[in-house]
């Protein structure tokens, strides 16, 4: 405390010193890039790899259709046969299930129907203690339906698993896999980031299960398989920022495969397959991304069309 962004404190650095700052992602955000349309930033793009292998393929496997095929584990049954193939190979897999930030929305694993709230266009928020829906912007309020509002299934449940729970799944299911989980609470004490990474790098172990601070910036040659277990948790977040977040979120940790010389594959699961913004994650489209985003910014008044102010009155 104080709260700041790194991004906006390096720019102002940046100004006070007379130096100029290269702001480098693979995925930027809808404001870095429309200040670069606007020629307030200079853009430069780098449209391969470093070492020119083409990035991996995306497989989006839609989990109403597991459902419906009477799978009810939380993993497709494409993504485990491709990790034991891993396996049997001696290579590396990573999963990333992103539970940060998780709130409890209500989808329809029927249909992937999510309840919006009407005036803000986020996912509505289910709150245990009232039985409620509630927007976490402008406070609308209505009771959890006990049907799918758009196809009347009686499926619809509360949307939600920690790494943990994924964890004792993947060894009821591979119980010959070694697994290294990296999240808040395997990662807090001094050191135990660069020892569970070394562990992997050195493979001891075949899967590399966390969530996102295992998405950016990891480069390990015998990685091929990544798998996106939950991408629903992130794209139904109540911020209206949750669809740029997906598409960031995916592209990146779709470059953690086939960095060196073996070719890598991506496979993402979700109940809302023709989202746009996993779509165009897995054809790593961000021109047509920024596009089609932009349209809903400018519909609902949000940045980078505005400025949004936060004020917080305490006691």
């Amino acid at each position: 405390s104080p709260r700041y962004h790194a991004r906006d404190v390096a720019i102002k650095r940046s100004e006070l010193n007379r130096c100029p700052v290269v702001l480098g992602s693979a995925t930027p955000t809808l404001d870095s890039y429309a200040r670069a349309k606007k020629d307030v930033y200079h853009l430069l793009t780098l449209t391969e790899r470093t070492n020119e292998q083409p990035m991996p393929d995306v497989e989006i496997v839609d989990m109403r259709e597991e459902l419906h095929a009477g799978n009810r584990t939380m993993f497709a049954r494409t993504l485990l046969d491709k990790i034991k193939t891993c396996m049997n190979n001696k290579e590396q897999v990573v999963l990333l299930l992103n539970r940060r930030g998780y709130s409890t929305f209500a989808l329809c694993r029927d249909c992937g129907h999510v309840e919006e709230c009407p005036n803000c266009d986020i996912s509505l928020t289910y709150h245990k203690r009232d039985h409620q829906l509630k927007c976490h912007y402008c406070n609308h309020e209505q009771p959890m339906p006990t049907t799918c509002p758009a196809c009347e299934s009686h499926l619809i449940r509360f949307f939600g698993t920690g790494t943990e729970r994924v964890e004792e799944e993947l060894t009821k299911v591979l119980p010959e896999a070694r697994i290294i989980r990296m999240d808040v609470d395997t990662t807090r004490r001094k050191g135990a980031h660069e020892r569970l990474l070394r562990k992997f790098q050195q493979q001891e172990a075949d899967i590399l299960l966390g969530t996102q601070m295992i998405a950016k910036g990891l480069d390990f040659e015998n990685v091929t398989l990544v798998g996106v277990l939950a991408a629903d948790s992130m794209l139904h977040l109540p911020d209206f920022r949750s669809s740029e977040k997906t598409f960031q979120l995916i592209t990146q940790v779709s470059g953690r495969a086939g960095r060196h010389e073996l070719t890598g594959e991506v496979v993402v699961q979700t109940y809302t397959p023709d989202h746009y913004s996993i779509e165009l994650a897995s054809k790593y489209d961000f021109i047509q991304f920024y596009e089609q985003e932009m349209k809903i910014r400018r519909a609902f008044q949000y940045p980078p069309y505005v400025f949004l102010v936060l004020m917080t009155v305490s006691h």
